[in-house]
């Protein structure tokens, strides 16, 4: 839903950097009445400052990073850079023993990244850009440095509150660059507060939320291949609400994307069968949730 609700924001006169302060700023409010209202376990101070650090730098410059690609080679090819990140989180959870490079995981992989770039590019594209694809990578680093480092938080550490720690640090951290480019000045129709609003919520503090509970159960690789329905998920939005039009390889790459998740989620579980039922069904087969 994000790029239909900041679209709609900049329709109603929002600027780029007053959406992302209004976004952080609101999911951040919301997680924490929910903190406050559920009241876990306070972590240590280094926890919390490992929080604060994910949203201010990470979440902040992966944002950045995205935003700066993207006039140089168009939403398509640099959200089909970004979606190199599962490949990233892979091979650094393989290099540090905590995945298993089993043929059903890297066909799940290799299967959803293909499905991710039939979609994109039947969107369209044009020539690629080096400094664009520079970005778009860089994108995709910052992203799958910021899952990596989530994942290895401290599992007593409740997920909402983590949340409410990454979203406080990204509102920090565009507070300070609205200030210094001399705003905000919040100029634009009310429609706009709605709309910024609920990019904050949605697409926010639900989606984070929502992720960091999925990886803590199935893992950070099988999380970041199972996102890969994101992009999936936006050209099914634009087709059924906005008149898109969806050409037969992108369905057949939509196609792909979902085969891979199911693949990926159906193996493991049929391998514990096998096993007796042998291990916890809120962990991954590598224990790493």
């Amino acid at each position: 839903m994000l790029p239909f609700l900041a679209n709609a924001a900049y329709g109603a006169g929002v600027s780029l950097t007053e959406l992302l302060l209004i976004r952080f700023v609101a999911a951040a409010a919301t997680l924490w009445v929910i903190v406050a209202l559920r009241r876990p376990t306070v972590p240590p101070r280094r926890l919390l400052a490992v929080g604060l650090a994910l949203g201010g730098v990470g979440y902040a410059a992966q944002s950045a990073l995205y935003f700066a690609a993207l006039p140089y080679n168009g939403p398509s090819l640099t959200t089909l850079l970004l979606y190199t990140f599962p490949v990233i989180v892979f091979v650094v959870l393989l290099a540090r023993g905590k995945e298993r490079a089993t043929r059903g995981r890297l066909f799940a992989l290799v299967l959803a990244l293909a499905g991710v770039a039939v979609v994109l590019l039947g969107t369209g594209s044009g020539p690629l850009q080096p400094v664009g694809v520079a970005l778009g990578l860089g994108t995709a680093l910052a992203y799958a440095t910021y899952i990596l480092i989530g994942d290895a938080v401290d599992a007593s550490l409740d997920r909402i509150l983590l949340s409410a720690l990454i979203c406080t640090g990204a509102a920090a951290t565009y507070t300070l660059l609205s200030v210094v480019s001399g705003g905000p000045t919040f100029d634009f129709r009310p429609a706009g507060w709605w709309w910024a609003g609920a990019l904050g919520l949605i697409s926010t503090a639900f989606a984070l939320t929502t992720f960091f509970a999925g990886m803590r159960l199935v893992g950070a690789a099988s999380a970041s291949i199972i996102s890969c329905v994101e992009p999936v998920a936006t050209v099914l939005i634009g087709v059924t609400l906005f008149s898109d039009r969806l050409g037969p390889l992108q369905l057949l790459g939509a196609l792909a994307v979902v085969t891979a998740v199911v693949l990926l989620q159906w193996r493991p579980r049929a391998r514990d069968t096998q096993m007796g039922g042998q291990g916890s069904a809120g962990q991954s087969p590598e224990g790493s949730g």
